[in-house]
């Protein structure tokens, strides 16, 4: 029952599930997580038809390793941890899941290139037609942006900015299909999830970005006329309070970008002039790797 609990609340994660010793999955998980992570499929007792229920286990000490392995073969992990004393407890052993990690909220450093952004972004419809509200959150640093696309050129805009930065996870409304779309034509491998449409109401987007920042206007941070900004900005944050269920303390800050900030690249160009990749792939050959001569991660470029 405990297990199933944990399953209902989600759905579209594999379930690690506390015994002991031992993070165990069970059925469908069980499978999957078996493929793969190259584990044991075995089963433990029997289903009501009398069949045997598939299962697999890691050593709980080990988790983060292959915590890390599923995240970035496109999977979300679910730890569901054992909140008591198991010699303490009286009848089962009360648990919870404790935290949701995915692509865009894995924040080990030890399996990040600390050199690499790992973005979180979150995607609101406009309201006032064609258009987008656009924010961005690298977990690991607390980097925190928002802006707009709007109008004619606004789809083009933001496939153009998703194939330069790459993010590991979107985070869209859960009617709106067009993040899928995107990500399928350009071909990213990021991982797509959809969230309550509550979230990217902007009242609760707006309420939930003021408490996040501890400010009592969104009028230093320049959010004040860009309610689709706003509203993917709070949805963000709000959806890092359900999966991380920790303090978000360093996140503290949020500026919006505009198009006179920086100049545009447009990927092809981005691609031609090899500056963040070499034209047969990885870092080795391109502009980027030739002036990164620092020798830390916190020097580099």
């Amino acid at each position: 029952r405990q297990y199933f609990d944990a399953k209902r609340q989600h759905r579209d994660a594999i379930v690690f599930f506390r015994m002991g010793d031992f993070y165990e999955m069970f059925y469908e998980d069980a499978l999957t997580a078996a493929r793969a992570l190259e584990l044991t499929l075995t089963s433990r007792s029997k289903d009501s038809t009398g069949g045997a229920i598939p299962m697999c286990g890691i050593p709980f000490h080990a988790a983060d390793g292959y915590i890390a392995r599923l995240v970035k073969k496109g999977f979300r992990v679910a730890v569901c941890e054992q909140m008591e004393d198991p010699k303490k407890a009286k009848g089962i052993v009360r648990r919870e899941v404790v935290r949701v990690v995915s692509p865009g909220t894995l924040t080990d450093s030890g399996y990040l290139d600390a050199r690499e952004p790992a973005f979180l972004m979150g995607i609101a419809p406009s309201a006032k037609g064609s258009g987008y509200g656009i924010a961005l959150l690298d977990l690991s640093t607390g980097e925190f942006t928002a802006t707009e696309y709007l109008g004619a050129e606004a789809r083009q805009t933001l496939a153009d900015e998703l194939a330069v930065l790459r993010p590991r996870e979107i985070v869209a409304p859960a009617q709106f299909a067009d993040a899928d779309a995107l990500v399928a034509e350009l071909r990213l491998g990021a991982l797509v999830t959809h969230t309550d449409d509550w979230a990217f109401d902007f009242e609760a987007a707006r309420r939930t970005l003021l408490e996040q920042l501890r400010a009592h206007s969104l009028q230093g941070y320049g959010l004040d006329d860009h309610a689709a900004a706003t509203c993917a900005a709070g949805a963000l944050v709000q959806y890092l309070r359900e999966t991380q269920k920790a303090d978000l303390s360093h996140i503290r800050e949020i500026a919006f970008r505009t198009g006179s900030d920086c100049l545009i690249v447009d990927p092809t160009t981005l691609r031609n002039l090899e500056v963040v990749e070499a034209a047969q792939g990885g870092r080795a050959g391109s502009l980027l790797n030739e002036i990164d001569r620092t020798i830390t991660p916190m020097g580099g470029r």
